[in-house]
């Protein structure tokens, strides 16, 4: 009796040890599962403020695409390559046609051709410091006049010349570039900002006289295809590459790829045996020669306009 006595109470220790281990599990598992209800609540809040927010963004380009669209268009006066029609443009996309192209506008010689001794000569040019009897500082202005003269010694009445103007620190491998401004007189004016203290040098080079400029703008509008592209057409095991451009000249069958939305032309021959549809890669192809005569090709030359130093002049800029 004592002994099931003794067991009895044993089995009764037993359980009201394990009982509140069995509570603490039972509780840590309810609190894991609310944690993952609050979780799974939150992201699904998450996921439909951004259907919400998709939903509105893309209500708005749909807004903003139908406001474009109906815009009033307006054709605008353009040169034709290979006598493909104008494109429509919106007033808004006329507008800013006409500015990109008026920033890019540029000055061309009174003629349509100038003899190349009439051009811009660098060992006849020359430039002077306009301000060079006043001490320089870090933070001061450079002002270098550049007179342009032609092969013949005689300055040019005209401006339009492409010249890059710097200052430069060679010991320091400092650099900077000037700001120039053309008078349309054969006179051009650099400003620089002195960064840094020390000797420093100027150099003005002609990249290209302005009768040279004149012949690119002929070639961009004349020869649009002097750039030449390919593709490469693959069906199965059969490949062909064909050259594409905005203007391909001849009577050979070609694949229009010409951009629907824009406009811009774009075509490419077709190749002999595959469709259209089997092109699958675009690259440069190359330049075309024979483009230029001799005496145009004169005008293309890189030139070095003048280089001083300005120590030579006792010019020297130091920090006060």
């Amino acid at each position: 009796m004592e002994m099931m006595a003794a067991a009895n109470m044993g089995e009764k220790d037993m359980k009201w040890t394990t009982w509140p281990n069995f509570c603490r599990l039972q509780v840590f598992c309810m609190i894991l599962a609310v944690l993952a209800i609050l979780l799974l609540v939150h992201s699904f809040h998450q996921l439909e403020h951004l259907d919400h927010n998709t939903v509105s963004g893309l209500s708005w380009i749909r807004e903003t695409g139908d406001q474009q669209s109906s815009s009033p268009t307006t054709n605008v006066t353009r040169k034709k390559y290979c006598g493909y029609e104008h494109q429509t443009l919106s007033k808004r996309e006329q507008a800013e046609e006409e500015s990109l192209l008026a920033a890019i506008k540029w000055a061309t010689p009174p003629a349509e051709r100038i003899p190349f001794i009439k051009s811009t000569d660098p060992a006849h040019s020359s430039f002077v410091i306009l301000n060079a009897h006043v001490p320089f500082k870090v933070g001061n202005q450079l002002e270098v006049l550049v007179h342009m003269k032609d092969f013949q010694g005689k300055p040019k009445q005209y401006g339009g010349d492409y010249i890059q103007a710097k200052i430069h620190s060679p010991l320091l491998k400092a650099g900077a570039i000037g700001r120039i401004v053309d008078y349309q007189n054969g006179l051009y004016k650099v400003f620089f900002t002195l960064l840094w203290p020390g000797e420093v040098r100027v150099s003005v080079s002609l990249v290209h006289p302005s009768e040279g400029i004149q012949i690119l703008q002929r070639l961009q509008e004349e020869r649009p295809d002097r750039v030449y592209f390919k593709s490469l057409f693959r069906s199965g095991s059969t490949s062909e590459t064909t050259v594409c451009n905005v203007c391909l000249p001849g009577e050979l069958p070609v694949c229009n790829f010409t951009d629907l939305y824009t406009g811009e032309p774009w075509f490419c021959y077709k190749p002999r045996k595959l469709s259209c549809t089997s092109r699958i890669s675009h690259a440069k192809g190359g330049y075309q020669k024979g483009l230029l005569s001799a005496n145009e090709s004169l005008f293309f030359q890189t030139y070095v306009c003048s280089y001083i130093s300005l120590s030579h002049t006792h010019i020297f800029f130091k920090l006060m």
